[in-house]
């Protein structure tokens, strides 16, 4: 892909991509290092990528990043709310009870924390999410509503 196509791709969705690496991995660290990952792939290789389609493809990309980094032997999650709330801009456009909420989001297992986040915060449907993570529809559906249940649970303690 053309250096001027990815940069342009860089500034449209690097901030989403990130966001959702650090809501997947819960680590500022690996969501840039994932995010890095991602651009470097798209210079090596000669794709097209359609205009209506951009997005959900670097979000699944990103996705599978995560997914490998989960994988392997490196892979200690640990979420720093305030720390991801400083770095991706979120703590000033939130009120006090969104970060509560986004703090035990952040605390929720990465099936279940990736689907709800794509979900209620990027607006994507649970057939996008199924394409995005390689998981059925109802597998999304499933995760959405545990998490929301386990979600529900925390806050009314």
């Amino acid at each position: 892909m053309k250096n001027e196509r990815v940069l342009n791709l860089f500034d449209a969705y690097a901030d989403d991509l990130y966001r959702f690496a650090i809501s997947y991995v819960g680590s500022k660290q690996e969501a840039e290092d994932i995010v890095q990952e991602v651009f470097l792939k798209l210079l090596s290789r000669k794709l097209f990528i359609g205009k209506d389609y951009e997005k959900s493809y670097l979000l699944k990309m990103t996705a599978n990043m995560c997914r490998d980094y989960l994988k392997s032997k490196r892979a200690a999650v640990s979420v720093n709310y305030d720390e991801t709330m400083k770095d991706t801009g979120m703590d000033q456009s939130f009120t006090d009870k969104e970060r509560q909420l986004y703090e035990m989001l952040m605390q929720l297992p990465d099936s279940r924390r990736a689907p709800i986040y794509l979900h209620f915060y990027e607006g994507y449907t649970y057939k996008e999410i199924a394409k995005i993570l390689k998981i059925s529809e109802s597998a999304v559906a499933m995760r959405i509503s545990r998490g929301r249940d386990e979600l529900k649970r925390r806050w009314e303690e």
